[in-house]
């Protein structure tokens, strides 16, 4: 299959740093894969196998990789096969730095274990161990603290945890410091966090502080919200010659939201929410009685309602001065509370260092501390010297999943790339990050997406699929280009980006009309829950039989959504496999 224009652009461009924007099923894999095999053939600049640095998310999207690449070099040596140079980079691919970048951090760690002071025969624990190791700290800090009688601590107690609960106060520290693990240099966050906070406590600082722009911004985002809302409501009244007085409320209700909208910071704001007057809705009488949308577009009115009454009861409900009035009292509680984070990070890190145990988080942090020498001014990494030695090897630096990075990897990748004289080529997909619970930062690939649509590097779309059917691609756009906006998802969904069947696609020109299957159950007939899922299934088989059979559909072509795939799913591929369908069923916990 011949590569589009955009995907020759991502293989054969050199010289620049690339960010690639992969929609699903759009071989962004062929592409890495055919990118690294030219660049190792290249006959003016050649890149060697071992000068490559690829980090991928998995270590099976690491193996895969690996194999594709040694799979398309064998293919080419077959055809010339007294190319020796060839031959040795197919036997040094095998050994490259194709990997997680927790294997590479770990990797790191292992060949410069002396600069860090680490045992080389350290060990992940387990996470009982961990836990374990966690709890006996967190309760030696805790009794260090009620020893040395703090009266800031006690205060910290009495507002938290009261009647010495001590449980609040420890869930309280770790979710400072699990979150503080994100940051590449925690001591710095930590004392930017204590600034914010500070700096509503300086009479204009209030609304410039970081705490009240998140109330402000996350206060318009739920009005953006309910208007959003209501302009799905009034397109559903306008149709309709019965609901004239109701498209006047909620006219009405737009232009309100619309006058909030402009409002300027947490005061302006908070003083137009507390002044706002809501038409009151038309009764259901009349021809209003058999009008079908009555209470659904009510619940648009009913939507802004709350939302106006719940900021003014809550993000909005004090004025500035009783937030000022506060803040010392909120100021010192946040200090101890830091101080309190710190000295468990501290201590856990001994404990850690006696048991010779870590967890992958650590394996990040020694990698970073290898490879940064000091922070500006303004936060920014400065490399050591041993970061511009170890990106001296690597002449291209490769991430796959870059919408998935954290920014302590980001960080890793950038003090490597920058320092190094080769160019950086990231490939994700903004769409498809899941994982923000585990510190994924996709608005680092926002960032280097939107600088490189300004010329800081080249920024290419690959958005043909090879994967889907044209009325797959069409639900997916149909869905994302509803709710994908800057504002809302950091991305404007439009022609440009949505997806589009490939050319050569083996499922271009297919159409497969929507089908509605009902599965009616007798209500005289008591019917288990477990037998309930087993008669769908039977249908479902029934119909993917019919498919295969009559239609010729590849049953690897047929997916099966579930709501919960650990109450059920099991069952569903057990009844499919009776019907010798072959299947495989997802994980019941993983993602």
């Amino acid at each position: 299959m011949d590569f589009t224009r955009e995907q020759e652009q991502a293989i054969r461009t050199r010289g620049k740093d690339i960010l690639v924007s992969a929609g699903a099923g759009a071989g962004k894999t062929r592409v890495l894969v055919t990118r690294i095999c030219e660049m190792i053939l290249d006959r003016e600049n050649p890149v060697r196998a071992d000068e490559f640095l690829v980090l991928t998310f998995t270590n099976a999207a690491a193996g895969e990789m690996k194999e594709r690449i040694i799979k398309d070099l064998q293919e080419r040596l077959a055809l010339d096969p007294g190319n020796s140079y060839l031959r040795s980079q197919i036997r040094t691919i095998r050994h490259a730095q194709i990997s997680t970048i927790h294997s590479f951090c770990h990797h790191l760690i292992r060949t410069h274990f002396n600069e860090l002071g680490i045992d080389p025969a350290f060990r992940i624990g387990e996470e009982g161990e961990r836990e374990l190791l966690k709890q006996e700290v967190i309760e030696e800090l805790l009794e260090e603290r009620y020893a040395s009688g703090s009266r800031s601590f006690l205060d910290l107690v009495e507002a938290y945890a009261p009647g010495r609960d001590d449980l609040i106060l420890e869930g309280m520290i770790e979710k400072l410091y699990r979150f503080s693990k994100g940051f590449p240099d925690p001591d710095g966050w930590f004392a930017g966090l204590e600034e914010d906070y500070a700096a509503m406590g300086s009479g204009p600082g209030l609304e410039e502080s970081a705490v009240i722009r998140v109330l402000t911004d996350n206060g318009k985002e739920r009005l953006f919200c309910a208007g959003e809302a209501l302009e799905k409501a009034i397109i559903t009244a306008e149709s309709a010659e019965a609901a004239g007085k109701i498209c006047v409320c909620l006219r009405e209700d737009r232009e309100l939201v619309s006058q909030l909208l402009e409002k300027e910071g947490y005061t302006a704001l908070r003083t137009a929410l507390l002044a706002a007057r809501l038409p009151k809705y038309p009764t259901k009488t009349g021809k209003l009685k058999e009008w079908p949308y009555f209470d659904t577009v009510k619940k648009a009115h009913e939507k802004l309602k709350k939302t106006i009454e719940e900021l003014t009861g809550l993000d909005f409900a004090k004025s500035p001065d009783r937030l000022m009035e506060e803040q010392e009292q909120i100021l010192s509680l946040i200090r101890e509370w830091i101080s309190l984070t710190k000295r468990f990070r501290e201590l856990y890190l001994v404990k850690k260092k006696e048991n010779n145990l870590y967890d992958f988080d650590d394996l990040e942090e020694f990698a970073l501390d290898l490879l940064v020498d000091s922070y500006d001014e303004e936060g920014r990494p400065l490399p050591s010297q041993t970061a511009r030695e170890i990106a001296g090897t690597y002449k291209a630096i490769f991430v796959d999943e870059y919408q998935d990075t954290s920014l302590i990897q980001e960080t890793i990748i950038s003090l490597l790339s920058d320092c190094g004289k080769g160019s950086l080529f990231v490939v994700g997909d903004v769409k498809q990050s899941i994982y923000r619970f585990r510190q994924a930062r996709p608005d680092l690939f926002l960032a280097r997406y939107h600088a490189y649509e300004r010329g800081d590097g080249l920024k290419i779309e690959l958005r043909d699929n090879f994967r889907s059917s044209p009325d797959v691609l069409e639900a997916c756009n149909r869905v994302f280009s509803r709710w994908m906006r800057e504002d809302f998802g950091g991305i404007d969904y439009n022609d440009r980006i949505k997806l589009v069947a490939g050319a050569e696609s083996t499922m271009a020109g297919k159409h497969y009309p929507q089908e509605t299957m009902l599965f009616v159950q007798d209500r005289e007939t008591e019917v288990h829950e477990v037998d309930m899922v087993l008669a769908e299934s039977a249908m479902i088989a029934d119909r993917i039989r019919s498919l295969h059979e009559d239609e010729g559909v590849d049953y690897d072509k047929i997916v099966i959504l579930l709501r919960s795939v650990k109450s059920s799913g099991r069952f569903m591929a057990d009844c499919l496999e009776s019907w010798d369908i072959p299947v495989v069923c997802g994980s019941e916990t993983g993602y």
